[in-house]
Order: structure tokens, then sequence, then C-alpha cells
């Protein structure tokens, strides 16, 4: 077995060189040698046909799928040829996998099919040609998004066109409840958000937040698009479901305009948030200062009620330490800050540099791991704000290994929360004094499963784990 495998990935070698580089004698000649080669995988799990396809090799392809190339192969990211012949702009590639049946509607990394890769990346030509194919404009990713979501995100209008004339459904919702609408928006991509308008798009769907198209272009201080949205009906008496209003809006984004306008339709310059955040704060918070100005002169007031993520950015300790012991959630996320980031109180700490703030949170149980909606950590935030002092705080409380998800189906198991690329060594005990190693685990990511195969059934059991230098 040894043998073979080791020739195997000899032949495999030659072969993806040949199908990348398009020599297509010496590949007849490999594949005469040895037929399996057709199908040998590369380390990262590509099949010849993988590099002919990206690299547009039409007559090495068409050698491959000849000579028994599986067609539907998916990588250790999930693409199959389909997916790399489109996201490389090979149309001709598109097309001969496509008469050779290919599946169109393969699911790929993140269950993006070939079509989101299409309409993501402004390939009208492959998107014409998967939709011939029976694509599905309606199949959604892990995040629910589909290829009209893309497309309108970027401002492909012609692709965006494409997709509904051929049964793309113009209410998707994302996981999060937003329509192309809400996206195209929220990026201000008025071609987008006029096409969608014109064949009807509800303008005042709400996201899970309570946003319209319009609270979210004005978030983004997108003129043109705003006003788009206000002559096609967008309702202005918006309030979301963390109480923001159109006006907590414009003084987050400066729309110093729109602000003087919705203050002499009577909107209450004062009122506040879940968060406790009027649009003064929100005008502060984003260095708005004429909007500021304008604001104060008309009597506007910043926010009465203190939140924990705002005693955590401005370092406020006695605050923070008040609200902690009052019960306050140091886990809380923002939902209501413009536009919503999902940091936790820690993240604002990181953010302002406070390490007392830092301190005081993680000794209240915040987790130094959470993560927002860009999959940030407070580390990741501090190292983006240069704050020195909060980032060798938390590398070093990152590198203690935690254990968590403790489970008992027949046998004990957890999961090992520690540094990437680092070993540990796992130890038990019934008392807290003596201490058993039984085995070791290497964090290829920054968790990783260990299951106690010890065949004795013990009452109580506790876990450590020490890294191994």
């Amino acid at each position: 077995m040894t043998i073979s495998i080791s020739h195997a990935q000899e032949d495999s070698d030659n072969i993806w060189a040949l199908a990348t580089s398009g020599d297509i004698e010496r590949l007849e000649e490999l594949l005469l040698s040895d037929p399996k080669a057709v199908n040998y995988t590369d380390t990262l799990g590509n099949i010849p046909l993988h590099h002919a396809s990206w690299n547009g090799h039409i007559q090495i392809m068409e050698l491959l799928i000849d000579n028994k190339s599986k067609i539907d192969t998916k990588n250790n990211l999930n693409w199959t040829p389909l997916h790399w012949a489109t996201r490389n702009n090979q149309y001709h590639s598109v097309k001969l996998l496509l008469e050779n049946n290919a599946e169109s509607n393969a699911l790929g990394n993140l269950d993006q099919t070939p079509l989101h890769l299409a309409a993501q990346h402004n390939l009208q030509k492959i998107v014409t040609a998967l939709l011939a194919a029976e694509a599905n404009p309606n199949i959604s990713d892990i995040f629910n998004q589909t290829p009209m979501h893309y497309a309108a995100l970027e401002d492909y209008t012609a692709i965006l066109i494409n997709l509904l004339k051929n049964g793309g459904n113009i209410e998707a919702e994302t996981i999060w409840g937003a329509t192309p609408l809400s996206a195209a928006a929220a990026r201000g991509r008025t071609s987008a958000v006029a096409a969608l308008l014109t064949r009807n798009a509800n303008v005042n769907h709400r996201t899970d937040l309570g946003w319209t198209p319009l609270f979210a272009s004005v978030v983004g201080k997108f003129n043109t698009t705003t006003r788009l949205l206000r002559e096609n009906g967008a309702d202005i008496n918006i309030i979301t479901k963390p109480g923001n209003t159109l006006l907590h809006a414009a003084a987050s984004s400066g729309m110093d305009n729109l602000i003087v306008e919705l203050l002499n339709m009577n909107f209450d310059i004062n009122a506040e948030d879940s968060g406790g955040r009027t649009p003064l704060d929100y005008a502060k918070d984003n260095l708005w200062d004429k909007a500021v100005i304008l604001l104060e002169s008309e009597g506007a007031k910043i926010g009465t009620k203190s939140t924990l993520h705002h005693a955590a950015f401005s370092g406020e300790i006695t605050t923070l330490e008040k609200l902690i012991n009052e019960g306050a959630n140091v886990s809380q996320r923002d939902d209501w800050h413009l536009p919503p980031r999902n940091w936790t109180p820690l993240h604002y700490a990181a953010f302002g540099g406070n390490l007392d703030s830092v301190q005081q949170l993680i000794g209240s149980g915040a987790d130094i791991r959470a993560i927002d909606y860009s999959g940030r950590t407070p580390k990741m935030i501090a190292i983006a704000n240069r704050q020195i002092e909060v980032i060798n705080l938390l590398e070093k409380l990152e590198s203690v290994p935690e254990i968590t998800k403790i489970q008992f189906k027949s046998q004990m198991s957890f999961e090992l929360v520690g540094t990437a690329g680092a070993k540990y060594d796992i130890e038990a005990s019934t008392d807290l004094k003596n201490w058993t190693r039984i085995g070791s685990l290497e964090m290829n990511n920054s968790s990783a499963q260990f299951r106690d195969d010890r065949k004795i059934f013990l009452p109580q059991c506790f876990y450590r784990a020490r890294i191994i230098e």
C-alpha cells in the first residue's frame, strides 16, 4: 500500500503540472501508463480537471473527461471544476463542463454555487450559461444570501435583471433578514435600487433589527439612494427594534440637510434608543462636528442612560463596576449601534485602550474570544487601533487553554480552546491534587476535540490542559 500511495503522489505531481501548463502530448503518455492518474488529488484536493478548467485548457479538459475524470469532484474547500472555471472567468471551460453534465447547482465553500460566484464577480456571459443549464437563482449560501443579493450588493444591474427574469426571488431574505433591496440600499447602489423598485420590491421591508432600505441608506450617507427610496414611498417614520429613528440614523452619518428636515417635521431630538443613546450621542460618536453643533443649537442632549458599552469604551471604571454589580450582562451585544457591529463591552474596552476596563470585564466573566459580525475578537480590535497594553494582556490570556463543552456519552469528551499551532498535554484528576497525563492535543485551529478513551468508570473527573513548550 505504501508503494502505491507513493507512486500515486509522484504521478499526480506530474499530471497537475501538465493540466496546468497544457502539455497534452505528455499528458496523453502519462494517462496511458497510469489511467487512474486522471483523478489523483493534490494536497488541496484538486484533480487535474480543476487545474485545466481554471486555466481554460479546453483540449486538456476534453482529454481528461474522455478518460473518465470525475467531473463534479470537490476539493478540500468543496469547489468543483465548474466553480474554478467560473471564478477565473473561463467561459469556454464553463460551457464544456456544462455540456458534459457538470452539476450547475453544486454547493461549494460557504454553500455557494457557481452562480453565486458569477453574480458576485460580474461575469454576465457565465451567468447566462449557468441559467441556461438550469442553475437555480434562489439557492442560498450559509448566510442565506442568494446570487441576487450579491448582484445587488455590487450594483451589477444587468445580472440582477437576468436573475429576476429567470425566477429570482426579489424578496429573498438573508439570515439577518435583508432582501436584495436592503443590500443595495445599504451600499448606495442606486442603479440596483432603481431596478428593484421598478419591479415592485418592497420599499419598506424590515430586517430582523427593523432596518428598512431607507434607514440603511441614511446610515450609509447615500444621498441619491435616499432620495430615490423616498420618492418611491419609503416610510420616514421608521423605528427600529432597538428604538432608533431616522434622526438617529441621519445624526450617525452627518446628513445635516436631512437632520434639519426631520427636525422641521417635529422628530424628537432627544429620543433615546434601547442603548440609551440620543441622536446627539451618535453625532458625537461618529465625529460629525457640524451635526453636533446643529443638534445642540436645537436643544439636543446626550442620553441619560449609562450603558456598559459606553463605560467600557470611555474608561469610566466606577460606572462600569456599578453596572456590573447591578447585574449588567458583560456579554451583551450592541445591536443598537449604528451600524450594528455586534460588539461586547470587551470589544469597546479594547477599542478604547482602557486596560482597567478590560481587566474588570474579564474578571467579571467576559469572553476574550467573542467575535463580532465580522469575526473579530477584542484582541483584533485592539490590534487595529494599536492599543499595545491591551494587546499584550489579551495575547497572554488567549494563550491560556480553556476546556469547554464537556459531555458524557458512554465516555467523557470536551472541546479545548487554545492557541492555533500549539500542543497541549491533557491531564485528569479525581481529587484536584493528583494529576495523570491521559493524552495530548495538537491544535491545527484554535479549538480541538478530546475524547477520554479510558475504560474505567469515574464518579467525578476533572481535566486540565498544559501547553508543551
